[in-house]
């Protein structure tokens, strides 16, 4: 008996979702910690959807590696020649340059289950080639799963680094 090759229809959460949700399809799942995609809880198919389908820049971290998915909208973010695609990679190693910064805050949000929001940071992180000063304005908080347990943390964010830089240049 011959199974069926899975097609990207067969996971409605990634309909109408352009490259990033075709990456997500492709992706082999099966090697990471929240295992093959065909097992993936409810809540991490209808967060992905909410995501992918939203228009607002926004990236999950999920499971105990803090894998990355992101949407359409947050895409740029990552610049050209920078960390795209970043799908299922571990936080870790997509966003090493600034460990230091993030890697505390996904632990706090995980552990007191309280988001942590920042206005115009500076998050100087490598795109486009190189290292960039960017700032941003942006909230991480809990993903819960269908027993209310923390399994990721959601990022919402606007790069602001245009409007800061303009008000920095008028002082």
């Amino acid at each position: 008996m011959q199974l069926e090759k899975k097609q990207i229809e067969d996971y409605p959460f990634l309909q109408t979702s352009g490259e990033i949700g075709e990456l997500i399809f492709q992706y082999d799942w099966g090697k990471t910690c929240i295992g093959d995609i065909d097992n993936w809880p409810a809540s991490l198919r209808v967060t992905l959807s909410n995501i992918l389908h939203s228009s607002f820049p926004m990236f999950l971290f999920w499971g105990e590696d803090f894998l990355s998915f992101y949407n359409e909208a947050f895409r740029p973010s990552l610049g050209v020649g920078g960390k795209h695609p970043a799908i299922g990679k571990k936080a870790l190693a997509v966003w090493g340059e600034i460990w230091y910064f993030i890697g505390p805050l996904l632990q706090q949000v995980v552990l007191t289950g309280k988001p942590v929001m920042f206005e115009d940071q500076l998050v100087p992180f490598y795109r486009n080639g190189k290292v960039e000063d960017i700032y941003w304005t942006f909230c991480y908080s809990p993903a819960f799963d269908e027993n209310n347990e923390i399994k990721g943390v959601l990022v919402t964010c606007m790069e602001t680094t245009k409007t800061v830089l303009e008000r920095l240049n008028k002082n």
